[in-house]
C-alpha cells in the first residue's frame, strides 16, 4: 500500500485492447517505479521522477511513432501487423494499435501522477522538477486529444489501486485538461526552460480548440531557438532513442522514397534541409526501399518536444486566421513570420517564400511550412485533423489516400479510438464521434 496522498488529477483508465486490461492500471507495480513504504521520503521522490521520466519517454515516442506511420511522414517497412494497419489508416487501426498507446498513456499518466504527489510532498525544491510533471501531464492529456475519437473514458485511481471509472469525455474537454496541468506547471516553475515547454503545449492544445489569439499569446514570450528534448540517454534502456531502433536499424519503418497515398509530402524528393534523410536499402520486408531520418542517429540522439520555432508556427497560424488576405513577405504577417524562420532558424538560410496569391493557399504554405519544421514530433496527424475540422478540408484531400501497397484502398480512419469493449467499465460507451 502506498502512504502517498495523490492528487485529484484524472488518469486515463484504458481496459481492454490488443496489449492491456483493466486490471494492470491497478496493479502498481506495472508503471514501473519505485513500491516501498521506505521510499516516502525525498529520495523516493527522485525515484518516482525518474520513474515518470522514463513512461513518458517511452510514450512520446510511440506517440511520435504511430502517427507519423498514420500519417504521411514514415511508411510500414514490415509489411503488415500493427504498422501495416497504422499505414493503411484502416479499420483495424481501432483494434490493434488503440491497446498499445492508451497503455502507454495510462501507465505513464499513472506514474506522472504518483511523481508529482511524491515530489510536492516530499521534494517540492526544486520547482522545475514539480513543473515537469505537471507539463508530462499535459503533454499526455494534448496526445490524448489530438489523435484519440471524441469521447475520451477518463477515470481516477486512489493510493489503494482503487478505480473509479468514467465515461468518455469530448476532445474539447480533453484539452481543457491539459491547459490546465500547463497552467499549474508555469505556476510553480522556477525553470525558464520547464516554463517554455509549458507554454508551448499550452500554445498547442489552444490552436487544437481553435483559439488562435490566446495560442498566439501564449507562446509569444518564448525565445525562438528554445528546444526542448526528450530526456534520451543511450545508457539507460528505458530513455534510449527507439525511433531510432525501429527506423534506423531495424528498418520496421522509415522515410518513403516518394509521396505516401498521392496527399503525402514527397520528403525525400523536395530535399529539404528541415528533413533531412539518407537511402538506408531495403525495409524489414526486403521489398521497399527505405531512407532514414538523419537527426536520429544513434541511441543517444535527441527527440525534441517543444520548440521555439514551434512558438512562431503558432504565431504565423493566428496571424493568417487574423488576416488571411495579407500577402506581405516580410513583416509580422503570417508571411512574414514563416520567412523570418527561414533566413534565422536554419543554416544556412532559406530562401523567402512569396504569397501564392489565394486564402486556401495561403493555408497550403503555411501548413506545408509545419510539416517540414515539425517532422516527427507529432504534430503532422493533429495538423491533418484541423485542417478537416478547422479549415473544412475533405479528409481525402488532406490524409493519405489512393491504392495502399497492397493493391487495395486505403482506409478511411482520421482518428484512433478507445476500446468499446471495456466491460470492467461500465461508464464508457465508446466514441462520442469518429469526426476529425
Amino acid at each position: 500500500m502506498r502512504h502517498v496522498k495523490l492528487l485529484g488529477i484524472a488518469v486515463v483508465v484504458g481496459c481492454g485492447g490488443a496489449m492491456a486490461a483493466c486490471s494492470d492500471l491497478t496493479d502498481i507495480k506495472n508503471t514501473g517505479i519505485v513500491q516501498p513504504e521506505s521510499e516516502n521520503n525525498a529520495v523516493g521522490a527522485a525515484a518516482f521522477y525518474a520513474g515518470a521520466t522514463q513512461k513518458f519517454v517511452a510514450a512520446t515516442q510511440n506517440s511520435i511513432m504511430f502517427t507519423g506511420l498514420f500519417t504521411d511522414e514514415w511508411i510500414d517497412g514490415t509489411n503488415g501487423g500493427v504498422f501495416g494497419y497504422l499505414d493503411a489508416r484502416r479499420a483495424q487501426t481501432s483494434v490493434v494499435q488503440t491497446g498499445q498507446e492508451l497503455t502507454d498513456y495510462s501507465n505513464a499518466l499513472i506514474a506522472v501522477r504518483f511523481a508529482t504527489e511524491a515530489l510536492l510532498k516530499y521534494a517540492p525544491k526544486p520547482g522545475s522538477r514539480v513543473a515537469q510533471m505537471y507539463s508530462y501531464s499535459g503533454y499526455l492529456e494534448l496526445f490524448l486529444a489530438e489523435q484519440f475519437c471524441n469521447g475520451i473514458p477518463f477515470g481516477n485511481i486512489d493510493f489503494n489501486g482503487t478505480v473509479t471509472h468514467g465515461a468518455g469525455i469530448t476532445t474539447a474537454e480533453t484539452y481543457a485538461r491539459a491547459i490546465a496541468h500547463f497552467d499549474s506547471a508555469i505556476a510553480v516553475s522556477d525553470s525558464a526552460r520547464v516554463t517554455n515547454l509549458a507554454l508551448v503545449g499550452k500554445g498547442r492544445a489552444l490552436v487544437g480548440l481553435g483559439k488562435f489569439a490566446d495560442a498566439a499569446a501564449a507562446v509569444a514570450a518564448v525565445p525562438t531557438n528554445f528546444v526542448y528534448n526528450l530526456d534520451i540517454n543511450a545508457a539507460v534502456a528505458g530513455n534510449q532513442n527507439t525511433l531510432y531502433t525501429f527506423g534506423t536499424l531495424n528498418k520496421r519503418t522509415g522515410v518513403s522514397p516518394g509521396a505516401n497515398g498521392i496527399n503525402g509530402i514527397n520528403w525525400v524528393g523536395a530535399a529539404d534541409p528541415r528533413v533531412r534523410v539518407q537511402a538506408n536499402g531495403k525495409a524489414l520486408d526486403g521489398i521497399q526501399d527505405v531512407f532514414t531520418y538523419l537527426p536520429f542517429n544513434g541511441l543517444g540522439a535527441p527527440v525534441p518536444i517543444a520548440t521555439g520555432i514551434a512558438a512562431r508556427l503558432i504565431q504565423a497560424e493566428a496571424a493568417l486566421q487574423a488576416n488571411n488576405n495579407d500577402a506581405a513577405t516580410t513583416g509580422t504577417g503570417w508571411l512574414g513570420i514563416l520567412n523570418t524562420l527561414r533566413t534565422t532558424g536554419i543554416t544556412p538560410a532559406m530562401t523567402p517564400l512569396a504569397d501564392p496569391g489565394s486564402v486556401a493557399a495561403r493555408v497550403d504554405l503555411l501548413f506545408r511550412e509545419r510539416a517540414f519544421w515539425l517532422y516527427l514530433t507529432a504534430n503532422r496527424m493533429p495538423d491533418m485533423r484541423r485542417l478537416v475540422r478547422q479549415y473544412g478540408r475533405a479528409e481525402n484531400t488532406v490524409f493519405p489516400t489512393g491504392t495502399y501497397k497492397d493493391n487495395l484502398p486505403y482506409g478511411t480512419e482520421v482518428n484512433f479510438v478507445a476500446p468499446t469493449l471495456e466491460g470492467p467499465n461500465p461508464a464508457y460507451t465508446g466514441c462520442i464521434d469518429r469526426k476529425a
